[in-house]
Formats: C-alpha cells, sequence, structure tokens
C-alpha cells in the first residue's frame, strides 16, 4: 500500500486504499469509520502529497461529504476535523470540498450534520480572511442570507408566542446562532461582504433577531459592522429599540447600549448619534424610569430590584458621556438644546432625590455628626455592607456617576462595581492636602491643566454636569436620617 521515499511514505496501491474507501461507505460502525479517517489523516502526516494523490484519484474526502448526514454524530465530528486539517495544516484551499459541503448545508438546512458543517466553516472563516471573499463568490454568504431571512420571518411571527418559541428545538437554536455568527466572521473586515448584506435587504430581518436573548449578540455585531457603511442608519436602529423596549426589557436595554457604546468610540459614530436623535432617545429612556428608585418604587417598578435600575441608568449616563466625549460639536449641541437641564430633571424624577417640597425641610445641625468628606460618602455607596439608606445610597451611587461624568471618565466604567477615583485612600487624599500647602500653611494656587494632567488630578470636562450635581444635592435629603442630607 505504501512506498518509503525521501520525502516521505507515500500510498503506492491505489487499489488497496479503495477497499479503505468502501469500508467507510458501507460501515455504520462509528468506530470503525473514525479508525478509517484516522488512517486518512495519518497518510496525511506522512506525506502532504498523499492527500493530492488520492483526492485526485479516488475522491475519498469529496465522496465522504455526500455520505455525511447518514452516518453518526462522532464520525462527522470527526470527518470535519479532517476538512479543517486540509486548510490549517495542509494550508490548501479545496474549493471542490468546500463546494460539496455549501451543498450538504443548502439541501439539509435542518439536518444536525449542517450544524457540524457550519461550526466548520465557521473555524476556517476565522482563521483566514481570505475566506471572506471565497465564501461570498462560492454563494454560501448569499445561501445563509436567505436561510436567516426564512428563520426571521418564522421568529416574527411567533413573536409573543410563548408556546411556539418553546417549541423551537436547542439545535435549531444553534444551528441560527451559528449562522449569525458565520455571518458576523463573514462580514469582518470585508465591506464587501457588508453591501452583499444590505443588498439582500436583509437589516429589517436582523433587526428582528435583536428580540431574541440567543441571538441578540451575533445580531448587534452584524449591525456593528454595517455602520462602517452606513453609521446613521445603525443609530437610528439602535435609538428606536431603545425607545420602543418595554419596561420589563432591562436585558435588551443594557445590551443595545453595551453596543452603543462600541460604535460611539469613533468620532463618525459620535457625529451620527447626534443626528439621529440620540441624545433624546437616551434622556427618554431615563425619563421612562420615573418613580423606579423611590421608598416604595411606584407599582410598575415593583418587580424591578434598585441595583437593575441603577445599572441602567448607568450605562445610560455612560452612553452620554462617551458621546460627549472630546467631541466638541456635540458637547455645544447638548448645551445649546438645553439638555443637561433636561437630564437634571430626569435624574430627580427618578425617585431617590427629596421632592420638591423637601428642599425646604428645617436644616439639620450637624452637631452630633462627625463631618466626612463627601469622596468618603461616594466610596461607602458602593460597598455590599453599607450602613447607608437604600435610598441616599442611590442617590450617592448617581452623583458619583455624574461625578465621572464631569471629568470625562464615566464611559470607562463598565459596571456598579468598578472602583471609583471617590474611593481613595484617605491617607493618600490627605498626603495630596498637604503637598498643595506652602510651608506657611496657605494652600498654592490651584496648578495649570497641564500640571493637573500630570499630577493625575481631575479635570472637569463637563461643566454642565457639574450645575447638574449642584441641582441635586441639596433634594439629598432622607427624614428618618437627617445625618446623611445635605440640607
Amino acid at each position: 500500500l505504501f512506498l518509503l521515499s525521501s520525502s516521505g511514505v507515500t500510498v503506492k496501491n491505489l487499489q488497496a486504499f479503495q477497499v479503505l474507501q468502501n469500508v467507510f461507505h458501507k460501515a455504520s460502525n462509528p468506530v470503525l469509520c473514525t479508525k478509517v479517517l484516522a488512517a486518512i489523516r495519518t497518510m496525511w502526516a506522512w506525506n502532504a502529497r498523499n492527500f493530492f494523490l488520492l483526492e485526485w484519484t479516488l475522491q475519498p474526502i469529496s465522496q465522504f461529504v455526500e455520505i455525511m448526514p447518514l452516518k453518526a454524530a462522532p464520525v462527522q465530528k470527526h470527518f470535519f476535523q479532517l476538512l479543517e486539517a486540509l486548510v490549517f495544516e495542509l494550508h490548501y484551499v479545496p474549493h471542490e470540498i468546500l463546494r460539496k459541503v455549501q451543498c450538504l448545508i443548502k439541501e439539509s438546512p435542518e439536518s444536525p450534520c449542517t450544524l457540524v458543517a457550519l461550526q466548520s466553516v465557521l473555524r476556517i472563516v476565522g482563521r483566514d480572511l481570505l475566506f471572506t471573499d471565497i465564501f461570498r463568490d462560492s454563494g454560501l454568504l448569499g445561501l445563509l442570507l436567505a436561510q436567516l431571512r426564512k428563520r426571521a420571518k418564522i421568529l416574527r411571527k411567533s413573536a409573543g408566542n410563548k408556546d411556539s418559541t418553546l417549541g423551537v428545538q436547542d439545535t435549531e437554536r444553534e444551528l441560527t446562532c451559528v449562522m449569525l455568527r458565520t455571518i458576523v466572521t463573514l462580514l469582518r473586515g470585508s465591506v464587501r461582504n457588508a453591501v452583499v448584506l444590505k443588498d439582500h435587504g436583509m437589516v429589517p430581518f436582523i433587526k428582528i433577531f435583536l428580540d431574541d436573548e440567543w441571538y441578540r449578540e451575533a445580531s448587534l455585531s452584524i449591525l456593528e459592522q454595517l455602520s462602517v457603511i452606513n453609521a446613521e442608519e445603525y443609530m437610528s436602529i439602535i435609538v428606536g429599540a431603545l425607545c420602543s423596549s418595554t419596561q420589563g426589557e432591562l436585558q435588551l436595554k443594557l445590551d443595545l447600549l453595551q453596543s452603543l457604546l462600541r460604535i460611539l468610540e469613533t468620532p463618525k459614530g459620535r457625529a451620527a448619534f447626534r443626528v439621529s436623535s440620540g441624545f433624546n432617545g437616551l434622556l427618554s429612556l431615563l425619563s421612562d424610569l420615573e418613580g423606579s428608585l423611590q421608598e416604595p418604587p411606584l407599582q410598575t417598578w415593583g418587580m424591578v430590584s434598585p441595583s437593575q435600575t441603577l445599572d441602567l441608568v448607568l450605562h445610560t449616563l455612560r452612553a452620554l458621556s462617551a458621546a460627549l466625549h472630546l467631541d466638541p460639536v456635540n458637547g455645544d449641541f447638548f448645551k445649546r438644546n438645553g439638555l443637561f437641564e433636561k437630564l437634571a430633571e430626569d435624574l430627580c424624577l427618578l425617585g431617590c432625590f427629596g421632592a420638591q417640597e423637601e428642599e425646604g425641610a428645617p436644616l439639620h445641625s450637624g452637631e452630633d455628626t462627625k463631618a466626612r468628606p463627601f469622596a468618603d460618602l461616594l466610596s461607602v455607596a458602593f460597598t455590599s455592607a453599607s450602613s447607608l439608606p437604600p435610598k441616599i445610597q442611590s442617590c450617592l451611587q448617581i452623583l458619583s456617576f455624574l461625578d465621572s461624568m464631569a471629568s470625562g471618565t464615566l464611559h470607562l466604567r463598565r459596571d456598579l462595581k468598578e472602583s471609583l477615583r471617590a474611593g481613595q485612600d484617605p491617607v493618600v487624599n490627605a498626603q495630596k492636602e498637604e503637598a498643595g500647602r506652602d510651608p506657611q500653611g496657605n494652600f498654592k494656587q490651584w496648578p495649570d491643566l497641564e500640571e493637573r494632567v500630570d499630577e493625575g488630578d481631575a479635570v472637569i470636562m463637563h461643566p454642565g454636569v457639574l450645575c447638574i450635581m449642584v441641582r441635586l444635592l441639596p433634594r439629598l435629603y432622607h427624614a428618618d436620617h437627617p445625618q446623611y442630607s445635605a440640607l
């Protein structure tokens, strides 16, 4: 069967190999089939020429693709690993074999074998961007888009029908997920593929997948990559989805905001955000939270915990901060349209800050309370064992968000557990305070901008946010705990 030469062991007896090939065709035993595939891979390892010799004469791999749906799952897995070895180890693009794999996907879209095949295709595409062009030209991209269009229509018809959603099998869900992830990979770094997707009219169908958590991550990735060719369309979709989301769809809102933050990193994205009424959309998101942090919360917010609400407030403010970051046009737009004032009003309506009539409450003398730096209170507000009343804790957390927003750093914080600049060690703060005095004990003149940046001190990027904090501080009031009030 083999011939030993200077270049390695080469297959010599093709008839003997054909017997091995026929065994695979007829065998139903997974162990036997797997051993045949392992033997073929060993032959390739001996000498890469064996693949070309066998495939150009007997075409075992091409023929195996056609019968793969009839084989057991372990055999399918080993076969597609063999296919990947062609690409990853032999550095060869088997166009004919890939064409047959594509036919398998087209002819048996619901087959478990199709799932294994697509997972293999996904790994191959992810290894080399060359395949983004190969699979577009071969028609696989168009094939997957057509399949996803059908699945999106089915999903849209079953929207709101829990019984039909429960009837969807895990394999079918996973297959749709892999299709979406394959599209994501095919779009990566390929404007041409993004144009193909748009030309297929797929954007409305990709939007349908946003409503299902199974498909949301991949769907958002697709939309994010489409923003390269049309950022305003992306912003319209995301802002529209945020505004139309229901009260209970907190996770959807958070996922949309996370996606939005990624696109707001670019000047093009920030400009599109402004043009697409993004600022008004985010502020409406905050205004919809009216009464969610009051004690007790409004009945409509009874099932939502304060931490969930604060997480949504944080991510909304992060998006606003990102949209304003180093963008004078957006900053001017926000100021000219009175949106700082609107933001202050929306935060007041959350319910944790005192009502208007509480602003006239009697002043707390503070004689029995030791003065505490505001930074210490902000730090305590984020500890799990905080002794602060929940209402005051919510207020302080929001003020902390605004503090970071004023310095232009809020969009860098990922969640409520992020360490705060306000929570610095008191000893360090004291040392900084001492460093700011001259030998006579007088405070030195405020350092210029360059010195402050070098020393790591905060720089006020958005004075309008400080005005919001000044407006909110008098509302920091709790009748049962006047020592924590700012009045």
